[in-house]
């Protein structure tokens, strides 16, 4: 795991000699992203403090984001093995978390009779900042022309997660480095895979963006995405 933290300002905390944090940033992030994507990349996240962590593989989610608590400051953590492209999507969802809440926790600070609600997690906030967000990075110099245009519609109004996104998934899928997963949607009716490695299910009907999946050791059925990655046997 890789993290990096931009401390609160006015801190008193001594500056380590060496390189900037920002090109310990670059440094890091570099291999990760686009390459003409770092400079707008580096400069959102050290616009609000924040702690970045870059982790392994998780089969439940590609990032999330942690609001900041008592002296600690927000987290976001981005899993380290996704493609350049989908490395930058997911990072910049989850600055956009962290900007929500951070104007919310701003606006609870104003005076006022009437409290203001907190945003839903991919609400209409969310949203509207997601967008912005990624406006510097919606031309060509940073996205080939397949997944170009696949994006600017997903943005449109954009889910919760890029893999809920069936277009948007699949054309990312195609840069990922070699591996022996499939999603979920190529198997037939009734194989049997595993998604983490411990559970075996079996695929049965279609339920939407979801196929009803039964847990092979306890006869638990689960609705897994139609593009989760998966490991057939």
């Amino acid at each position: 795991m890789i993290q990096l933290s931009l401390f609160q300002p006015g801190t008193t905390a001594v500056k380590p000699a060496g390189p900037s944090l920002g090109e310990r940033m670059k440094t890091i992030l570099g291999p990760r992203l686009p390459v003409a994507a770092l400079e707008d990349a580096v400069m959102q996240i050290m616009e609000n403090p924040i702690s970045l962590k870059v982790v392994g593989h998780r089969t439940s989610k590609s990032g999330d984001f942690r609001a900041a608590r008592k002296n600690i400051p927000a987290c976001i953590t981005v899993n380290g093995n996704l493609n350049p492209y989908a490395f930058l999507i997911t990072l910049v969802h989850e600055i956009a978390h962290h900007h929500v809440n951070t104007d919310h926790a701003a606006q609870l600070r104003k005076f006022t009779f009437r409290r203001k609600s907190r945003p839903l997690p991919h609400g209409r906030e969310w949203k509207e900042k997601f967008r912005s967000l990624m406006g510097p990075f919606l031309n060509r110099d940073v996205f080939p022309d397949d997944i170009f245009p696949v994006l600017v519609r997903y943005l449109e109004s954009p889910k919760a997660s890029s893999s809920a996104d069936h277009d948007l998934s699949r054309v990312l899928k195609r840069y990922d480095g070699p591996d022996s997963t499939r999603r979920l949607e190529e198997l037939v009716f009734d194989a049997v895979f595993t998604l983490n490695g411990r559970k075996t299910f079996r695929k049965k009907e279609r339920i939407r963006t979801r196929y009803r999946c039964i847990c092979m050791k306890i006869s638990r059925i689960y609705l897994v995405s139609a593009g989760a990655p998966v490991i057939p046997l």
